[in-house]
C-alpha cells in the first residue's frame, strides 16, 4: 500500500491562551460577521490582522534551509494582505530569549521528511517562545518539500485541513483508515483530529469544498468504500486563493 504524505497540525494546549491571543491580535477572530466563512478548527478564528508583517523565524540548519521555505512561503504572498520577514537565527539565541522571536518559527527535523506540522494561525503566538511551531523535514531537494512548506503555512495563516470540511463526502473506510495511519506513527486521536470531517456547529461557516486544495490530504483508493480517491494536490488551487483574499483582504 502507498503512504499518504500528510502532516500533523499541533493543538493547543491551552484553549484560552488560544482564544485570547486570537482576539488580541484581530479582534473580529472572535465574532461571526454576516457572511463571513469562518475556516477554523474550534469556535473563533485564527487569523492574522490584514496588513501586519509576520517575522518568520527559522532555526538555524544549513545553507540551503533559508531559501528553501523563503521561497515556497512566498507562493502565498500574491493573494494575501500581509508580509513575510524572513530571520534565520541561532538556536542558542534563540533559548536564551523569553520573547517571541518570531511569530511563527521553523524548526527541522531529518524524522519529517516529506511531511511536517504546524500550529493553526495565531496559536503560534501562545505556549513556549523557545518552541518552533511549525516542523519540517530536510529533503530541501524533495520534489515535495515546496507542497509541504506551502501547506504548512496554509496551517500558519490559519487554515484548516480541507477533506475535512463537512461536505467533503469522503467515504473514509475508518478501520482501514487507523491501521495505515497508526502504522505512519499517527494515534488514534491524532486520525480523528487531522484526517475525518469535522461536524457543523453553530459557530462555524465554511466555503465550498474545494478539492484540489493544497490543504487537502491525498485519499487513497484503497482507504476509502467504493471507488473514491484524490491525488495530492502541490499546487495553491483557485478556491485556497478566493479563501485567502477573504480571509486578508
Amino acid at each position: 500500500m502507498n503512504q499518504l504524505k500528510c502532516c500533523k497540525t499541533i493543538a493547543t494546549s491551552d484553549p484560552a491562551a488560544s482564544y485570547q491571543a486570537a482576539i488580541n491580535e484581530h479582534p473580529s477572530n472572535g465574532v461571526t460577521h454576516g457572511n463571513r466563512k469562518k475556516r477554523s478548527i474550534s469556535d473563533h478564528t485564527k487569523y492574522w490582522k490584514p496588513g501586519k508583517t509576520l517575522r518568520i523565524l527559522i532555526f538555524e540548519y544549513n545553507e540551503l534551509s533559508f531559501a528553501a521555505v523563503k521561497n515556497a512561503a512566498s507562493k502565498w504572498l500574491p493573494y494575501i494582505n500581509l508580509n513575510f520577514e524572513f530571520i534565520e537565527m541561532d538556536e542558542q539565541d534563540i533559548f536564551s530569549s523569553e520573547e517571541f522571536l518570531g511569530d511563527i518559527r521553523i524548526d527541522f527535523q531529518p524524522s519529517f521528511d516529506n511531511s511536517g506540522g504546524s500550529r493553526i494561525g495565531t496559536d503560534a503566538i501562545t505556549g513556549d517562545p523557545q518552541a518552533p511551531s511549525m516542523t519540517l523535514g530536510t529533503k530541501f531537494s524533495s520534489p515535495y518539500f515546496e507542497y509541504t512548506v506551502i501547506h504548512e503555512f496554509g496551517h500558519a495563516l490559519g487554515l484548516g485541513h480541507e477533506h475535512q470540511h463537512p461536505d467533503a463526502g469522503i467515504p473514509w473506510d475508518r478501520e482501514k483508515t487507523y491501521a495505515h495511519m497508526i502504522s505512519s506513527t499517527f494515534t488514534r486521536a491524532e486520525v480523528d483530529a487531522n484526517v475525518f470531517p469535522l461536524e457543523r456547529s453553530a459557530f462555524q461557516a465554511f466555503t465550498p469544498y474545494d478539492r484540489h486544495s493544497v490543504m487537502h490530504y491525498e485519499v487513497l483508493n484503497e482507504l476509502t468504500v467504493g471507488d473514491w480517491h484524490q491525488p495530492l494536490n502541490l499546487h495553491i488551487s483557485q478556491g485556497d486563493i478566493a479563501a485567502v483574499r477573504m480571509i486578508y483582504p
